[in-house]
C-alpha cells in the first residue's frame, strides 16, 4: 500500500465529500432495490447508509493524515460489524464498491486513481477479509455471557452489585474491579450488540445499570485524603458518544482520591478548553473511539494548548491507537488502556 495520499488529492476529497457521500448513499439505495433486497429496506438499509457515511468520514481522516496503514484495520472492523448484522459480506462489499465507483465516477484523474487505489487493494483482498469476519463470528457462537453481563442486560443493579462484591471478596481492589470486571463487561455488551445477540433494550438496560453501578461504588469506596487533592478533567472528544469510558475513568480516579470533573460527551472543543481553564486540572484525559473523529481530537488539543499551554494531555481509545503517531506529534500522550493511563498521572511511580 502506498505511504501517503497527496495533499491535492486529500483536499479534493474533503471539498467534494458531501457530494460523494450523497452519491454513495443513493447508489446503495438503488443497488439494494435493484437486486430485490427490498426486504432489507427500512431500518437495515438505513443502518448501512449510516455506516457508509461514517466510513467516508474515516477516509477523510486517513487521506488527510496519511494513515493508510490504519485503513485495513478500520475496514476489518466495519466488515465484522456489518457481517454480524445479518447479511454476510454483502453489506460491506456494497459499501466498499460504492465508494470506489463514486470516487472514480465523480473526481478526475489523477486524484481519483490515487484515492481509489487503497480501496481497490482492499477490494482485491475482500474474500480473505470477509472470511476472517465469518470465522470470528463462528468462533463466537458458543461464547458464554459472563455473570456480570447477565445481570446488566436485565437491568439488575442489585445483582450487579452482588457480582462486584464477590470480586472484592476475592481480593481485588475496587479500581481493579472496574478495570478487570466492569470495563470488560461493557466491552462484552458492545460486542454482543454488534453481533445482534442483544436487543436494543438490553443494551440500554446494561448501559444505564453500569452508570448506577459506577456512581454507587465511587461513593462507597472513595479514598479520603488529607493532603490537597489533585484534579483531573475527563471528556470525550467532540462527536464521540462513548460516554461510559470517561465515566469509568472518573470512577477509578475518584476511588484513588482524585477530584475529577467528567464532561461526558457533546461538548465542542472550545468548551472543553474553557473547562480546563476554569478548573486548572493537573491532567486532562480525552477519549477518541472513532478514527473518523481525529480532527475533532486535534482541534480539542489545539484549544487546550491555547488556554492551558503546559497542561498534560492523555488520550485513549481505539481511534487514538490508530492515530498514535499523529496525536503524539502534538505533545499529547496516547494510553493503550487504563493501567497505562494511570502510569501517566502526575506523581505516579
Amino acid at each position: 500500500m502506498m505511504d501517503a495520499v497527496s495533499e491535492p488529492a486529500s483536499r479534493l476529497f474533503t471539498t467534494e465529500f458531501s457530494q460523494l457521500s450523497a452519491l454513495v448513499q443513493k447508489r446503495l439505495d438503488v443497488e439494494w432495490h435493484y437486486h430485490q433486497r427490498s426486504n432489507l429496506a427500512g431500518p437495515v438499509l438505513q443502518e448501512l447508509i449510516e455506516y457508509a457515511d461514517d466510513f467516508g468520514r474515516m477516509l477523510k481522516v486517513v487521506f488527510r493524515h496519511s494513515l493508510l496503514d490504519a485503513l485495513r484495520q478500520e475496514a476489518e472492523w466495519y466488515a465484522r460489524v456489518l457481517t454480524a448484522r445479518g447479511r454476510g459480506g454483502i453489506s460491506f462489499a456494497a459499501l466498499l464498491e460504492s465508494w470506489i465507483v463514486v470516487i472514480q465516477g465523480v473526481l478526475k484523474p489523477p486524484e481519483c486513481n490515487e484515492l481509489s487505489h487503497p480501496l481497490q487493494r482492499l477490494h482485491r483482498d475482500l474474500p480473505q477479509l470477509l472470511q476472517r469476519s465469518e470465522d470470528a463470528l463462528k468462533s463466537d457462537i458458543d461464547r458464554k455471557i459472563s455473570p456480570l453481563v447477565e445481570v446488566l442486560i436485565r437491568g439488575d443493579a442489585e445483582g450487579a452489585l452482588d457480582v462486584v462484591s464477590r470480586l472484592i471478596g476475592s481480593g481485588k481492589s475496587m479500581d481493579q474491579v472496574i478495570v478487570d470486571g466492569i470495563l470488560p463487561a461493557m466491552s462484552e455488551v458492545g460486542f454482543l450488540w454488534e453481533r445482534r445477540r442483544l436487543d436494543i433494550f438490553q443494551e440500554h438496560l446494561a448501559t444505564e445499570t453500569v452508570r448506577c453501578l459506577l456512581a454507587g461504588v465511587v461513593w462507597t469506596f472513595k479514598t479520603v485524603v488529607s493532603s490537597p487533592q489533585r484534579t483531573a478533567l475527563v471528556s470525550c472528544v467532540p462527536g464521540d458518544k462513548h460516554d461510559l469510558v470517561p465515566l469509568a475513568l472518573w470512577a477509578c480516579l475518584m476511588i484513588r482520591g482524585w477530584t475529577v470533573r467528567n464532561l461526558g460527551t457533546g461538548l465542542p472543543a472550545d468548551q472543553i478548553a474553557r473547562a480546563a481553564a476554569a478548573f486548572s486540572p493537573d491532567i486532562v484525559f480525552l477519549v477518541l473511539t472513532l478514527l473518523s473523529r481525529l480532527d475533532d481530537a486535534l482541534e480539542t488539543i489545539a484549544m487546550l494548548r491555547k488556554y492551558t499551554p503546559d497542561l498534560p494531555i492523555v488520550i485513549g481509545g481505539r481511534g487514538a491507537e490508530a492515530a498514535r503517531v499523529v496525536l503524539e506529534r502534538t505533545g499529547a500522550s496516547v494510553a493503550h488502556d487504563f493501567e497505562e493511563a494511570f502510569r501517566m498521572l502526575p506523581g505516579a511511580s
